[in-house]
């Protein structure tokens, strides 16, 4: 019987809070390849049961910084030298050094899957050296990739004008649930929700800000990052630790029982570059899933979304005050969450892993079907 061959997938993460590699280690393992998952241990970072794949995760002396990626990237290079692999997909421009070696050597293919345009992270872009040594990179690594996929068509566009790159659609869209969730009837008390990472640019302080104006409703953050000490503070400063709920960082399976009880969800982002400017947050799709009509910058790729499917609110604005003013718009307008109760639910029906991951029918044989 012939072995199966083996798609080895590399992040810089845990794994254990990235969706969409857990989706597309999925996929891969029921075309039936062998999935091989390499990421970074962190601790009490636990790979939840029942995810596809095997996982090896190895820890670094520095969580941050230059020496980080460096070290990052060599220990990544060796061990991708001897495990066995008939693909690497890189994961985001951090990881692509060590895989672009490591295939140019083996002569293994290797994917780039883009989840974001790192040399225009806001992190990136506030610090022009290292933006440059970013930039440098990519001009170095990107033109050697055969084949890759992003989550926005903004994206595509850039990897095709920059790089003469067609890269793939695979946005991050949920898997379908075994039951729609109902939009919720509004209580005394509304629940606003945010899922993600905390980082700069990302509405969080103004949509903690809003709570001052909203004294009856709740904030419910659920995931940690580079800006989790501040915010909190923030909340400490304005007196709002009644109005405001930290969850931390949880794996996804879990994300979708703290909206239970929510009744809209935040997807702000400020332009601070092309990466935010044309991203296509997971957050855009999951909220319809649970229920949640979502409040949205109102950025190229995510305005067709919300519009498109009549999913939410776009905003141009990060003005705590209008924030709030269209929450409560959201929450309390009766003909707008009637007419979203039947939208979310047709968005869900089409946004979902099931209808996205047939791009992997072309894409993976493409690079398969001579070996």
């Amino acid at each position: 019987m012939a072995k199966k061959k083996r798609v080895v997938i590399t992040v810089i993460n845990n794994l254990v809070t990235d969706n969409r590699v857990a989706k597309l280690a999925g996929s891969l393992d029921q075309r039936g390849y062998d999935v091989l998952l390499i990421g970074r241990r962190w601790p009490d970072a636990k790979i939840p049961d029942g995810r596809k794949g095997q996982h090896y995760r190895f820890s670094c002396p520095v969580n941050k910084g230059p020496f980080f990626y460096i070290y990052y990237n060599i220990a990544l290079f060796w061990i991708l030298l001897f495990k066995k692999s008939d693909h690497i997909v890189s994961v985001d421009l951090d990881t692509l050094s060590a895989c672009r070696l490591a295939g140019f050597l083996k002569r293994v293919p290797v994917v780039f899957d883009s989840h974001e345009y790192m040399p225009e992270t806001p992190e990136v872009k506030i610090r022009p050296f290292i933006q440059y040594i970013w930039l440098f990179l990519e001009k170095l690594l990107l033109p050697g990739v055969k084949k890759g996929f992003t989550v926005s068509r903004g994206l595509q566009d850039i990897y095709r004008s920059r790089y003469n790159k067609e890269f793939f659609l695979l946005r991050n869209v949920p898997y379908a649930p075994d039951t729609i969730s109902e939009i919720r009837p509004v209580s005394d008390s509304p629940i606003v929700y945010y899922q993600g990472a905390l980082n700069i640019g990302r509405g969080l302080e103004a949509s903690i800000l809003a709570m001052k104006h909203l004294p009856h409703y709740k904030l419910i953050i659920a995931g940690s990052g580079d800006i989790d000490y501040e915010l909190r503070q923030l909340v400490i400063n304005e007196n709002l630790e009644r109005q405001v709920e930290f969850l931390g960082w949880l794996p996804f399976e879990e994300l979708s029982k703290h909206a239970t009880n929510a009744h809209v969800g935040l997807c702000l982002l400020e332009n601070m570059g092309l990466n935010y400017y044309h991203s296509l947050p997971n957050r855009i799709f999951d909220y319809p899933a649970m229920g949640l009509p979502v409040i949205a910058t109102g950025f190229p790729d995510i305005r067709e979304i919300v519009e498109k499917y009549k999913t939410g609110i776009l905003l141009n604005t990060m003005e705590p005050k209008e924030i709030a003013e269209a929450i409560k718009i959201a929450c309390e307008s009766v003909d707008l969450r009637n007419e979203w109760r039947e939208s979310l639910k047709k968005a869900t029906q089409h946004l979902n892993w099931k209808c996205e991951e047939m791009v992997l029918n072309e894409f993976f044989p493409a690079i398969t079907k001579n070996d």
